[in-house]
């Protein structure tokens, strides 16, 4: 494969992960909120949301993606 192509590809999934990290965290609902905040019982008997769930593995992947992203832009800029 041609040096310029893969680097751009990886540069568009650098670029696509990070906003899937922002964009990830930036939906997660709050772990602590109301009164039970201040003595940190506010999530204790509540079961996790299907979303929070979702957003948590696409956190996760996006986190993964933008490592070897990284990693891939690394060495070819060494060659």
């Amino acid at each position: 494969m041609n040096v310029v192509l893969v680097r751009n590809i990886a540069t568009i999934v650098l670029f696509l992960a990070g906003f899937g990290i922002i964009i990830g965290y930036l939906f997660h609902s709050p772990k602590a909120t109301g009164l039970g905040a201040i003595s940190g019982n506010a999530t204790v008997f509540r079961a996790r949301k299907p979303l929070d769930a979702f957003l948590d593995r696409v956190v996760a992947w996006s986190a993964v993606f933008f490592a070897l992203s990284s990693f891939v832009l690394a060495i070819l800029r060494q060659s």
